[in-house]
């Protein structure tokens, strides 16, 4: 009997995503110029960033930035 991966879908999904070119750099220079330590890095920044937000933070995140910006106003106004 063949021993391989159990059937069915991965744990674990790909996400790819874009940052700013000088961000990039200066993450890549903490993670001293190596792209594994540099994917954890960025992966243990999300994770503390999803333990540490609720779901109402994140649902925010995806509202355009000037409503958040015209909220955020109207909040300091008061």
């Amino acid at each position: 009997m063949a021993r391989g991966r159990k059937a069915g879908k991965r744990a674990n999904r790909v996400v790819r995503l874009s940052i700013p070119k000088r961000l990039y750099f200066i993450l890549l220079g903490v993670a001293g110029n190596n792209e594994q330590k540099l994917n954890r890095l960025i992966r243990l920044i999300i994770e503390e960033k999803l333990e540490n937000s609720t779901v109402a933070e994140l649902a925010q995140l995806l509202e355009p930035t000037r409503r958040r910006e015209e909220e955020e106003e109207a909040e300091s106004e008061e």
